[in-house]
């Protein structure tokens, strides 16, 4: 019989590995004889750590396929990082990476369901919920961390915690004092923002809508639209216009950035650390909440995206290319294939393309559209077919 996963004490020294037995359990090379060795590893220096990380990490979790061992793994990893032997944020960081659901555009504030694993088999589903588990009871130990005084260890603690709704009440009282905090970098900051409106809205707390808007206010803080995001996540009764604004805006000024990118060949040209969702790309969490939205958000929606895409032309030489950008990503995670299908944001941002001159001049974004989507491919033509008023 395979052994359950691994029980309290939520942390072990690495003297306790001998006590598990790890040739029973499986890693994704087979029995996982190699990983007391490995994770003895970590508490060594410079190349053997880099390796035990490989290790665990390809063996442990491989293609987003849980293994036995990992949980197992979890209260030893745990205790390096407690204990100071590692950077916190680097063992955060590791176990956040194997925890469902895969990818940051997949997180809901309801948090791990085992049912959208359904592709899974039985037994993948019970070790995704037994890794999860092992991390969960962790979190006693990470909340803390977001007091810690390096903005490094605390954003991402920020951030794995984020995986762990039904624990908000013991996380959102620091992760207050992390949003407040003075001089927090961007990307941390924005990270918290972030949480904060998946920890509170996965409980019902509505409590710092105040706190939000008042950031959305500011014309001038570039993490409005973090607190935009985290205002549709907390489940707000309704969206204050200026989040629309904040929003579309962030979308546009990453679509210009990723267009001018692509036309370089500078290799240090890195885009700004924008969050640490999503290895930094805030579209992928913001074009699936907007393509969440009420089709009631699609006025508003449509005014936002006006005055956001009115100035294009003036912001890029190449704005079909920026334009392509924004549609691409707009159907990453929903991809109709009729007019009737698109979310309202789609609709949107579709509609007010479509009045905007200078996108269609070289042709390529028309062309675009017909052979990724099977649109049509003029302006006149795709504002008959989205018939949208």
């Amino acid at each position: 019989m395979t052994p359950g996963p691994p029980t309290p004490p939520v942390t072990r020294p690495l003297t306790d590995l001998d006590q598990v037995p790890w040739a029973e359990l499986r890693d994704a090379h087979g029995p996982a004889t190699d990983a007391p060795k490995h994770l003895r590893a970590l508490a060594g220096h410079g190349e053997d750590i880099d390796r035990a990380w490989r290790y665990l990490w390809s063996a442990l979790h491989d293609r987003g396929i849980v293994y036995e061992a990992a949980p197992h793994a979890v209260p030893f990893l745990l205790h390096l990082a407690v204990e100071g032997t590692l950077r916190p944020d680097q063992v955060l960081y590791h176990l956040r990476e194997m925890l469902p659901p895969h990818g940051d555009s997949a997180l809901r504030a309801q948090g791990y369901d085992p049912a959208r694993s359904a592709a899974r088999s039985q037994r993948e589903r019970e070790l995704e919920t037994a890794f999860h588990a092992a991390v969960a009871a962790g979190v006693p130990l990470i909340a803390p961390m977001l007091d810690h005084p390096d903005p490094a260890i605390a954003g991402e603690a920020a951030h794995s915690l984020a995986w762990f709704p039904d624990r908000a009440a013991d996380i959102l009282p620091a992760l207050r004092r992390l949003c407040v905090r003075p001089t927090l970098p961007h990307s941390d900051r924005t990270t918290a923002l972030i949480s904060l409106g998946l920890l509170a809205g996965a409980c019902g707390d509505r409590s710092d809508a105040p706190f939000l808007e008042r950031i959305l206010a500011d014309g001038h803080d570039p993490a409005r639209w973090a607190a935009a995001l985290a205002l549709v996540k907390m489940g707000v009764a309704e969206v204050p216009p200026a989040a629309f604004d904040a929003m579309t805006a962030e979308l546009v000024a990453v679509a210009v950035e990723l267009a001018f990118m692509s036309r370089t060949d500078d290799e240090d040209c890195v885009p700004e650390s924008r969050t640490r969702f999503c290895y930094g790309a805030p579209e992928r969490l913001i074009h699936p909440a907007l393509n969440g939205l009420p089709v009631d958000c699609r006025a508003a929606l449509l005014a936002a995206a006006r005055r956001t895409l009115v100035d294009l032309g003036e912001r890029d030489p190449r704005p079909w290319d920026v334009a392509w950008f924004l549609v691409s990503e707009a159907h990453a995670d929903a991809r109709p294939t009729a007019a009737d299908a698109l979310t309202p944001w789609q609709q949107v941002l579709l509609r007010v393309l479509s009045f905007t001159d200078w996108v269609w001049a070289s042709g390529e974004l028309g062309g675009r559209l017909a052979s990724e989507y099977g649109m049509p491919e003029t302006p006149d033509a795709l504002r008959a077919w989205l018939d949208f008023p």
